[in-house]
C-alpha cells in the first residue's frame, strides 16, 4: 500500500483517512469519482497493478483484487467484489452486492444486476444483460423486494446481447449463444442458444476448464 505515485493528489486525502486503500503500481485516472466512502463499512479497496480508467464511478464498499482493469465510464455501485486478473469493459453498469470471480472478462456495455454471482474464468461479450426481478414492479407494491440475481458458474462464456433471467443458474463451462434469452437453468458443459434458449449440444471435453 506504500506506492501511490500513480494516484492523483485529489484522492490522497481519502487514502490518508483510510477510506480508500490502494496497492502498489495502481493507476487511477483523475476523473474517477468515489461516492459514499465515509463509513467504515464503505471503504474502497483496490489491489496492486490495477487500472481504473477515466470517467468511472465507484461506490463505497467495492473491493478489487490485484491486476483488475476497468474501462472508461463504468459504474460500480456499492459492494462490488472483483477477483484478481479480471477486466471490465467501458460503459458497463454494475448494481450493488455483486461478486465477480478471478480471471473474468466482462466486455463493454454489460448490465450486471444486483445479487449476480459470476464464477472464475467467465467471459461476457458486449451488452450482456442480467436481471433480478420476476415482475416489473417499479413504483408498485413489492418494488425492490424478493430480488434474486443469476448465478454464473466457472468458465462460462456468454455471447453478446444475451439476457439472463432472475435466479437462473448456469453450470460450469457452458456456452450461451449471442442474443439468447436464458429462461431456465443451464446444466454444466451445455451449449444453449435461442429465444428462449434451449440446449443444442455439449461443450467438448478439451474445451472445458
Amino acid at each position: 500500500m506504500e506506492n501511490i505515485s500513480k494516484i492523483p493528489d485529489k484522492f490522497k486525502s481519502l487514502i490518508d483517512k483510510e477510506y480508500l486503500k490502494v496497492g502498489k503500481d495502481t493507476y487511477i485516472h483523475k476523473t474517477v469519482t468515489f461516492i459514499n466512502l465515509s463509513h467504515p463499512d464503505n471503504i474502497v479497496k483496490i489491489g496492486s497493478g490495477c487500472i481504473i480508467r477515466s470517467g468511472c464511478v465507484i461506490y463505497g464498499g467495492c473491493s478489487f483484487a490485484d491486476n483488475v482493469k476497468i474501462g472508461h465510464n463504468t459504474i460500480l455501485m456499492s459492494k462490488i467484489i472483483v477477483g484478481e486478473n479480471s477486466y471490465i469493459g467501458g460503459l458497463c453498469n454494475f448494481e450493488g452486492d455483486t461478486r465477480i470471480g478471478s480471471n473474468c472478462g466482462i466486455n463493454a456495455q454489460c448490465h450486471i444486476t444486483k445479487f449476480t454471482v459470476i464464477g472464475d474464468y467467465t467471459f461476457f461479450g458486449p451488452m450482456v444483460c442480467t436481471t433480478n426481478d420476476y415482475k416489473m414492479r417499479y413504483k408498485r407494491s413489492g418494488h425492490g423486494e424478493a430480488l434474486i440475481g443469476p448465478i454464473i458458474g466457472r468458465g462460462v462464456r456468454v455471447g453478446n446481447m444475451a439476457t439472463i433471467l432472475p435466479g437462473i443458474v448456469i453450470g460450469d463451462n457452458s456456452i450461451i449463444g449471442a442474443a439468447s434469452i436464458v429462461t431456465k437453468n443451464v446444466p454444466k458443459n451445455s451449449i444453449v442458444f435461442g429465444s428462449p434458449a434451449k440446449i443444442k449440444g455439449e461443450v467438448p471435453e478439451d474445451d472445458r476448464l
